[in-house]
């Protein structure tokens, strides 16, 4: 819970302060910090957090790569206006093997982590996942909200 607080008022004054950085940079940061976030909700040894973090980290690579991919394909798709049928069903039947790929990824790694985690430390690794999505799907909701009321205003100043 003390991650995610400040997390909450870390991150966007983080954001403001620095020299902006690239989307990598700031990508292997919030998966640094998810993974002792996650490490900490699973209440981890000393030994464990060792083999945890490098796999785990590995892990969201491959996930986040495979997202990258299947956003590519949605968005280009959605941005050309003569797309046939065949082009969409093209894009649905990868976005499903995407989900299978997905699957099969975090099943491999479930694995590996068998090796060194008990089952109730694999189990509450996803609970922490979940968590720490909500919480980032949440805090960017709430930034989009702040910047439409912000332009909202501006609008009415202008006008």
């Amino acid at each position: 819970m003390l991650i995610m607080t400040l997390l909450a008022c870390i991150l966007p004054g983080y954001a403001q302060d620095k020299p902006k950085k690239s989307r990598a940079e700031m990508h292997k940061e919030m998966v640094e910090f998810k993974t002792k976030y996650i490490a900490q909700e699973m209440e981890l040894t000393d030994e464990q957090k060792e083999k945890f973090a490098p796999l785990y980290e590995q892990m969201d690579r491959e996930r986040w790569q495979l997202f990258r991919e299947t956003r590519a394909l949605e968005k280009k798709l959605k941005n050309d206006k003569t797309a046939t049928d065949a082009d969409y069903e093209s894009v649905v039947k990868a976005l499903n093997q995407a989900k299978e790929k997905g699957a099969q990824i975090e099943k491999n790694y479930n694995e590996k982590f068998q090796k060194f985690l008990t089952a109730k430390q694999v189990y509450k690794m996803k609970e922490a996942e979940d968590a720490f999505n909500q919480r980032m799907m949440k805090m960017r909701m709430e930034r989009k909200q702040k910047m439409h009321t912000k332009q909202k205003a501006a609008k009415q100043r202008i006008n």
